[in-house]
């Protein structure tokens, strides 16, 4: 691709099947570029010109144009002309900001193959990889992230994995930091209005409008948070990991939920280390469960600290599986504070990640016994392990536009909420300036992450004359 030498406008006129190889029912050639349709036109012998939002039509005469015949099907010569249909796209209402023509005929590879040729004979170059989609990204036509996700959706391996790249595609995947980004802008021009201007021009500054400003801010900033947290990642596994205390049966339902897994179970506490992982594909998806060691009362130092290390690196986007056996196997007898403590820590490192109690080793109940406080499994039966299945379903849905975000507007997000929270928490009166540095800089924030940032100062006096009458 050559860019011009001052401007960096793309200068050529690139062509390419825009459709599969082989044999179809249809074809499509397209060609990008300032001599797109004068290509095109000189290739074909128009019956009716495309009209802007109107299909032309035409026919391709193969044995005036060449000595050659190409050879169909059937392996017949084709002398006759073959019909076209023709669209053509101005710049810059077209897929790629350019002038594009798409030709459609018959999906015959040689005939195909030829037609092509007679573009690069004519003056156009055969696109590289990607090419239309980077004329695309270049004049505007779609941003990086809608860039990124054609590559996603080509490589998607899992349904879920390819309607995340489609729904990001598509531009929806943006909407819900559009909000937050609106958000934070009204706010802060209402703010920046009655600290910087005279009170006669904008009126007594009303609490109310600005707390619920600052509260709608706070929970669109919340929900992209949690639209990263239930994310899949993008090699289209759901992680799942199983956490409990040391010895609660974790390395047995890993094995039972991942059959043919290798992993060591046996019945002293802290046995496993290191994490262990297998993938296993459940409902149509694909899941990456993850067992690790027991995080509870242990003695062994190299134990204690396998198990902290295991809970700071859980994964982000995890479902985590809270084991614990069945209380003394029916028992009465209450925890000590240790397995309290062990308890309250492994359910602090969970978060905001999505978390499923399970009680195992159901096997040991007596039949008198209570119910659990969990979902109820068994590795040595295969109790319950249908109904975690369908639990893990549920609780790791595919996330749907236009709540999914890219994972980095998620965590700029993240570091926006504590930044609203601390803006609500403080006493609006006297404090205005305090709280307007604290949305821009949670607005600088958001826009760190963004392609082509916006100025924050010039948004945001726009805002403030569109809605004041200044000077007046």
């Amino acid at each position: 691709m050559t860019p011009g030498p001052v401007t960096g406008q793309l200068v050529d006129t690139i062509v390419a099947p825009a459709t599969a190889s082989g044999q179809a029912q249809r074809a499509m050639v397209r060609l990008s570029g300032p001599a797109a349709r004068s290509i095109a036109y000189g290739l074909v012998r128009l019956t009716h010109e495309p009209l802007p939002g109107r299909v032309g039509n035409g026919w391709l005469e193969l044995a005036a144009a060449t000595d050659e015949t190409v050879e169909v099907q059937g392996g017949e010569p084709l002398q006759a002309p073959v019909p076209v249909e023709l669209l053509a796209f101005h710049a810059p209402r077209s897929l790629t900001g350019e002038d594009v023509v798409e030709l459609h005929l018959p999906g015959w590879p040689s005939l195909v193959t030829e037609l092509v040729r007679r573009c690069v004979a004519a003056g156009a170059r055969p696109a590289v990889r990607g090419e239309f989609l980077r004329r695309a990204l270049v004049h505007g036509r779609i941003d990086l992230q809608q860039a990124l996700a054609v590559g996603r959706l080509a490589s998607s391996r899992a349904v879920e994995d390819a309607r995340a790249a489609a729904a990001c595609l598509s531009g929806r995947t943006a909407q819900a930091g559009a909000a937050l980004r609106d958000a934070l802008l009204d706010t802060l021009a209402l703010l920046e209005a009655h600290v910087d201007f005279e009170e006669t021009d904008t009126e007594s500054i009303d609490e109310t409008d600005l707390r619920a400003g600052l509260q709608r801010a706070a929970a669109l900033a919340r929900e992209l948070v949690v639209a990263g947290a239930v994310r899949p990642s993008t090699d289209g596994e759901t992680d799942v990991v199983l956490l409990g205390p040391p010895n609660a049966g974790k390395s047995s339902l890993f094995l039972a939920l991942c059959p043919g897994a290798e992993t060591t179970i046996s019945p002293q506490p802290g046995t496993t280390r290191d994490a262990l992982s297998a993938v296993v594909e459940r409902g149509g998806r694909r899941w990456r469960l993850i067992d690790g060691p027991g995080v509870g009362e242990l003695d062994d130092d190299l134990d204690a600290l396998a198990s902290e290390r295991f809970l700071q690196t859980l994964p982000t986007a995890a479902v985590v599986l809270h084991v614990e056996p069945v209380a003394s196997h029916g028992g009465s007898a209450r925890p000590s504070a240790a397995e309290t403590d062990a308890r309250r820590r492994r359910l602090e490192a969970v978060g905001r990640r999505v978390l499923i109690p399970v009680s195992s080793q159901c096997d040991l109940l007596s039949p008198d016994a209570p119910e659990p406080a969990g979902l109820a499994t068994s590795a040595v039966t295969g109790q319950g392990l249908g109904a975690l299945w369908e639990a893990l379903l549920v609780a790791a849905p595919m996330p749907r536009a236009p709540d999914l975000a890219e994972r980095a507007e998620c965590e700029a997000a993240a570091a926006v909420v504590p930044l609203l929270e601390s803006a609500l928490a403080m006493g609006f009166s006297g404090a205005l300036p305090v709280l307007a540095l604290h949305l821009t800089e949670a607005l600088e924030r958001l826009e760190s992450e963004q392609e082509q940032p916006l100025d924050v100062t010039a948004e945001v006096l726009d805002r403030i004359f569109a809605s004041f009458c200044i000077g007046k």
